[in-house]
């Protein structure tokens, strides 16, 4: 008799229990629902499934799914899929809410604003943290505010790397070294001309042609951070590597201002504080992992040629004009938001 009162006890106990945690349940979905309405989200990279900044989109994919309770999908499509491979198309797209967020390029963005390339200016700055630090007060603030009056709400930055210069054809440690070779750039003055100054063939193509083109001898070379050189596989066509750190640049975390005003104040600030989560994640990813990128580089067999001061000097001696023409393009307020002396 005891024992069956006993377990009749026990029995009502998991039920009560099992029924607590069923409303906790229910009323966890219920309150994500009135926060978090349902909503897909279309989330672009210019880069492939490896790279740090897809890796990055996917993290922030997760989180916002757990914390929205999934009522907020974050669908990524990596390489511009959506823009069918075209940078400048999907630029386009978050800009009309075609495309609801992206993790794009700075110099990409900027053929919204040509401004934005100054962040680009090579040997602006001489380390992550120097640049980590612009992103977070001036640097980012300019930024945020050129593509604000371009339908492009910005909630964060993460490092794209220094761009080193990888080639099929010799190794490179003087300005002579470069002259003549046709060179993969992703558009723009600030690279375009600096290579011409120095006697190279730059040539703009989108970053999903780059792989194809190097391996069959379209260009001869690409500029980029050992991030992309290793996730794209770059060194298997590119024997002739050049660490020179001449240009820094960095993927903003960019969203349709169309979708982003769509979005009551909690999902904003959900979006907002997990963005800021990720993308340190993200810088961190980068300076952490620079150096294993480029012994993979070594392991594979490339020649890495690590330029001195004095070598890269040699090259920025040939630079006074394209400096002057540059920072007269970009103007005062660029130059002065990214600390770059006038």
């Amino acid at each position: 008799m005891f024992k069956k009162k006993r377990i009749k006890v026990i029995s009502c106990a998991l039920a009560v229990a099992l029924l607590l945690m069923g409303c906790g349940t229910s009323q966890n979905t219920e309150e994500a629902q009135s926060k978090y309405p349902k909503m897909k989200i279309l989330l672009s990279t210019t880069v492939s499934e490896q790279s740090n900044a897809t890796v990055v989109a996917k993290l922030f994919s997760e989180k916002i799914a757990e914390r929205t309770d999934g009522n907020i999908e974050v669908a990524v499509y990596s390489s511009d899929q959506l823009s069918g491979g075209n940078m400048s198309k999907g630029v386009e797209m978050l800009t009309q809410g075609a495309i609801d967020c992206a993790f794009e390029p700075v110099d990409v963005l900027a053929v919204l604003d040509k401004k934005l390339l100054a962040l680009s200016l090579p040997w602006t700055f001489e380390s992550y943290d120097e640049a980590e630090e612009c992103l977070n007060s001036t640097g980012g603030e300019f930024i945020r505010e050129k593509l604000r009056a371009k339908n492009i709400e910005t909630l964060g930055f993460i490092h794209n790397g220094f761009r080193q210069l990888t080639n099929s054809k010799h190794s490179v440690s003087s300005p002579e070294d470069i002259r003549n070779m046709k060179l993969r750039v992703p558009g723009g003055d600030v690279f375009m001309e600096f290579f011409k100054e120095l006697g190279a063939d730059p040539v703009s193509m989108s970053f999903s042609e780059l792989f194809t083109a190097l391996q069959q001898g379209t260009v001869d070379g690409q500029e980029n951070g050992f991030d992309l050189i290793t996730t794209n596989k770059f060194y298997e066509v590119q024997k002739y590597i050049t660490s020179w750190n001449y240009s820094y640049g960095a993927f903003a975390m960019a969203f349709s201002s169309k979708t982003w005003e769509s979005m009551n104040e909690e999902t904003q600030k959900l979006f907002q504080e997990t963005a800021t989560e990720v993308c340190k994640i993200g810088c961190d990813n980068v300076e952490n992992n620079e150096i294993e990128k480029k012994q993979e580089t070594l392991d594979y067999g490339c020649e890495v040629n690590d330029l001195s001061e004095e070598q890269i000097q040699a090259f920025k001696d040939q630079l006074e004009n394209y400096y002057t023409k540059m920072k007269k393009q970009y103007g005062s307020e660029a130059c002065k938001a990214f600390g770059i002396e006038e």
